[in-house]
C-alpha cells in the first residue's frame, strides 16, 4: 500500500518513484497519460535525467496495463533521443498513432566551437583581440561562442573577442557540435481498441482525440470566408484535395465547414509564428491586445501571435499559437529555498494536451510531475490527475505552485 497526498480539486500526488505508484493502480482505471519525463541526455548534469527510465519497456507495459483500452499517451522527449522514447513505448504493446512537434525560437545551442576546442587541444592560447561580446549572443566560457550554459561554463555579458592562435584551430572556424535546438516531438501513443473505435468508446469512454476542443479559431470574418472557399487556398496549397484519391468531392468536408480549423500536429511559439506570416508576406499591424478565447472550440487561450492583423493572416493561422515562449515565464516557475526546476512547460501548452486526450472529467496519468504543471493544467481543465514525483526538491515547487491564486481563465 502507498500513501497518496490528496492535494484537494482531485488532484492526488505520490512522492517516490513512479513505479511504485502505477503498480497499486488497477488495470483499465485512467483516462490519459500527459507527461514529461526525463529526455535522458544529462541536461545539466542533472542525475535525474540520466536514468533511462523514460526507456524502461517495463515502465511503458505497466501504464499500458493501467490506462483504458483506447487512451492515449502525451510524452514529450529530446529531438536526438526521441527514437528511444517511441520504441520503448511501441515496444510495450502501444500503438504509435502520431508525433506532434512543438516547434519554437528561443532554444540555445548546447553545443562546443570547434576551433576553440582545437586551440585547447594543442595548448594554444588566444591573445588577438578581435572584438567584444556584450550580453545576449550566448557565450560560455567554457564552451565558446553560440552556446548556453547548460552543459557547463559561466555566461560572460562583457568579454574579448579573440582570434584563433593556431593554423589548425583557424580552419575550423565557424564550426560547431551541435544545431540549435528549435522544436521537441511529443510522441502521441495509443492503447489498443477494444473492437472498433465506436464500440471502444461506448464501452471505456476512450480512443478519440477532443478536436473541437483543440482547434484553430478563425482570426476575423475574411479569414474564415477563405477557408470555407476551396478555391481560395491556392496562396497556401491548404485547401481540399480533388485528386480522386481520398474521394472526388470534398467540398462538404466537415473541417471546412466547422467554427475553427483542424486541429494539426504542429504547434508553435509566438515568435515563431510571426516569422512565419512574414515570410509568407502578410503585413501585421499592432493595434492593441491580441484577441484570447476560453469557450470551446474557439481557441482556448491562442493567441493570434499578439497582434491584430489586417487581413485573415498569414501561414500561422493553420497553426496553434501560444502565448507564452517555450521557456515558461517567471510566473509559471516556482522557486523555493532557491530552488528551480530547469525543463519547466508552459501551463497552456500542458493544457492543450490534457484537452486534447482527456474525455470530459477523465483521469490524468502524471508519472513525473517535476514542479506540477501537469497538475495544474488538469486543476485548470478540470480533470482528475494522480502524480508522483521522486524529489523532495521539487515536491516542494509542487505545493507552492499549488498554493498560489490560480487563474481559471487562461486570460
Amino acid at each position: 500500500m502507498i500513501n497518496l497526498e490528496d492535494l484537494g480539486d482531485n488532484l492526488r500526488l505520490y512522492k517516490g518513484d513512479c513505479r511504485r505508484l502505477i503498480a497499486s493502480l488497477p488495470d483499465n482505471s485512467v483516462d490519459a497519460v500527459v507527461t514529461d519525463p526525463p529526455y535522458e541526455i544529462g541536461f545539466m548534469n542533472r542525475s535525474f535525467d540520466s536514468t533511462g527510465i523514460a526507456f524502461d519497456v517495463d515502465l511503458w507495459k505497466d501504464i499500458l496495463r493501467v490506462l483504458k483500452p483506447g487512451g492515449h499517451v502525451a510524452a514529450f522527449g529530446a529531438s536526438r533521443m526521441y527514437h528511444r522514447l517511441a520504441c520503448a513505448i511501441e515496444d510495450a504493446g502501444f500503438e504509435i498513432r502520431d508525433q506532434i512537434d512543438w516547434v519554437y525560437a528561443s532554444g540555445m545551442p548546447h553545443g562546443s566551437d570547434a576551433s576553440l576546442l582545437v586551440d585547447r587541444e594543442l595548448g594554444a592560447k588566444r591573445t588577438e583581440i578581435v572584438g567584444h561580446y556584450h550580453a545576449g549572443c550566448g557565450y560560455s566560457n567554457k564552451k565558446g561562442w553560440g552556446n548556453s550554459t547548460s552543459n557547463g561554463g559561466t555566461p560572460v555579458t562583457d568579454a574579448e573577442v579573440k582570434a584563433p592562435a593556431t593554423p589548425e584551430s583557424k580552419a575550423w572556424s565557424g564550426w560547431y557540435s551541435q544545431l540549435k535546438p528549435a522544436h521537441e516531438p511529443i510522441c502521441l501513443a495509443r492503447k489498443p481498441l477494444d473492437g472498433t473505435l465506436a464500440h471502444n468508446l461506448l464501452g471505456h469512454g476512450t480512443g478519440a482525440l477532443h478536436i473541437d476542443a483543440c482547434r484553430i479559431p478563425f482570426r476575423n470574418t475574411a479569414d474564415e470566408t477563405e477557408s470555407k472557399n476551396k478555391n481560395a487556398h491556392a496562396r497556401f496549397g491548404s485547401g481540399p484535395r480533388d485528386n480522386h484519391i481520398y474521394g472526388a468531392d470534398t467540398a462538404d468536408r466537415t473541417d471546412y465547414k466547422a467554427e475553427a480549423r483542424f486541429t494539426p500536429n504542429m504547434i508553435f511559439d509566438q515568435i515563431t509564428a510571426a516569422e512565419l506570416d512574414r515570410q509568407s508576406g502578410v503585413t501585421v499591424s499592432r493595434k492593441g491586445k491580441p484577441r484570447a478565447s476560453t469557450k470551446p472550440g474557439d481557441g482556448w487561450g491562442m493567441t493570434h501571435t499578439g497582434a491584430e492583423y489586417d487581413d485573415m493572416g498569414g501561414a500561422s493561422r493553420f497553426y496553434p499559437v501560444f502565448r507564452y515562449c517555450p521557456k515558461a515565464s517567471p510566473s509559471e516557475r516556482p522557486k523555493v529555498d532557491g530552488i528551480l526546476h530547469p525543463t519547466v512547460k508552459p501551463v497552456e501548452l500542458m493544457r492543450w494536451l490534457v484537452r486534447l486526450i482527456t474525455p470530459e472529467g477523465g483521469l490524468v496519468l502524471e508519472p513525473f510531475a517535476g514542479s506540477g504543471t501537469t497538475l495544474e493544467a488538469c486543476l485548470l481543465e478540470h480533470m482528475q490527475c494522480t502524480a508522483s514525483e521522486l524529489d523532495p526538491d521539487y515536491i516542494k515547487l509542487i505545493h507552492a505552485r499549488l498554493s498560489k491564486p490560480i487563474q481559471n481563465e487562461l486570460f
